[in-house]
């Protein structure tokens, strides 16, 4: 992760944002890990369909594609999403770099309510859900036009360059965070409980735990899980390595342990997960 960040003060920004527009709204960093939100519950027509692990994985796939575009053209996107609702994502830039995003929606903008519901369906048709309280929920989405949306997004723009200009999110500067980081990085394999980083650099528990939650915007142990799933679902799409072996490499000898936490952090199992995101698959990541 590459972002500090004032936790308090993202979400009284984001708090007065949906004060504002009753519209729910996410930072997240480069690497896709998510800050700060509110409200921090997903909207009920949202929470309904994320109760299916396979349907929450695919929401999560769908986010960062669109991370990923909005990164590629430097501009925001607006797209809907495979449950039919429209998200915008804007960058967050420092000097012509992304460094994170804004993404905002889980709203409803169709021309025919009933045609859009008809493509939910199909498109949700293979997921263990509760059609009759989704089409409730979906029901009670209020419509919002092209011109609301706009002006959101454009509004949103301006936020994302006051994130930064304001130094509420600013580029990780911090020598020991950096390389705290860096040391977890290369000895991903390794032990990398608290004591063993608080006698390598030889800070104490709580200092170390300031600066995680101040730097990586997390708990130390959170943010070094995070960093070996990221790594796992890389070597799962890229490689053809044996899950039990993958886990070894990133530092996780317990296979069950390690199926355990890499489903409840991407809502798959990892063979599963290769399945669906292996190069060659054709599916987006």
């Amino acid at each position: 992760m590459g972002l500090q960040f004032n936790l308090s003060e993202l979400k009284e920004l984001l708090r007065s944002f949906y004060t504002l527009t009753k519209i729910r709204t996410v930072i997240f960093d480069d690497s896709f890990h998510e800050l700060a939100a509110y409200p921090a519950r997903h909207s009920s027509y949202c929470h309904i369909i994320r109760s299916d692990s396979r349907a929450e994985a695919r929401c999560i796939r769908c986010d960062q594609a669109a991370f990923i575009r909005c990164k590629e053209e430097q501009r925001l996107y607006t797209y809907q999403c495979h449950a039919g609702l429209t998200e915008t994502v804007v960058p967050i830039k420092a000097e012509n770099r992304v460094i994170g995003y804004i993404i905002f929606g889980q709203l409803l903008q169709t021309a025919s309510r009933g045609q859009l519901w008809q493509e939910i369906c199909r498109e949700l048709s293979s997921y263990n859900l509760n059609m009759e309280e989704l089409y409730q929920a979906f029901m009670q989405k209020e419509m919002i036009s092209d011109d609301i949306i706009e002006a959101y997004a454009k509004t949103m723009e301006m936020s994302a360059s006051y994130l930064y200009l304001s130094r509420k999110l600013v580029l990780k500067q911090d020598a020991l965070a950096q390389k705290i980081d860096a040391h977890i990085s290369a000895h991903i394999r390794g032990d990398l409980s608290v004591p063993v980083l608080c006698r390598r650099f030889g800070i104490s528990k709580s200092h170390l735990y300031k600066l995680s939650e101040q730097s990586f915007g997390m708990g130390i142990a959170e943010y070094i899980r995070n960093t070996r799933i990221h790594l796992a679902k890389q070597l799962l799409g890229e490689t053809d390595a044996p899950v039990y072996e993958i886990a070894e490499q990133v530092g996780i000898a317990d296979y069950n342990y390690f199926t355990k936490a890499f489903k409840r952090k991407t809502g798959l199992l990892p063979t599963a997960y290769r399945k669906e995101n292996s190069f060659g698959s054709g599916k987006t990541p």
